[in-house]
């Protein structure tokens, strides 16, 4: 494959910040990106938000109870 059918445009990667600056939407287009492009790059990039959504959640549900443990 060539390294330019891998090029992602400014246009696509401005497109997909737009879908993931709105609510609910943003969540389907982190799962097509991550699942369903066929972009190496793009796919990747879908991952990578999963996993930190993933992090982020963990951290504030554990912060959470441990809030409320200790009241």
């Amino acid at each position: 494959m060539n390294f330019s059918d891998q090029v992602v445009s400014v246009k696509k990667w401005l497109l997909y910040l737009l879908l993931l600056a709105i609510p609910v939407v943003n969540l389907v287009t982190i799962f097509v990106l991550a699942f369903g492009n066929k972009n190496e790059t793009v796919r990747n990039y879908g991952k990578a938000s999963l996993l930190l959504m993933a992090i982020i959640i963990v951290l504030m549900l554990l912060i959470a109870f441990i809030s409320i443990g200790l009241s």
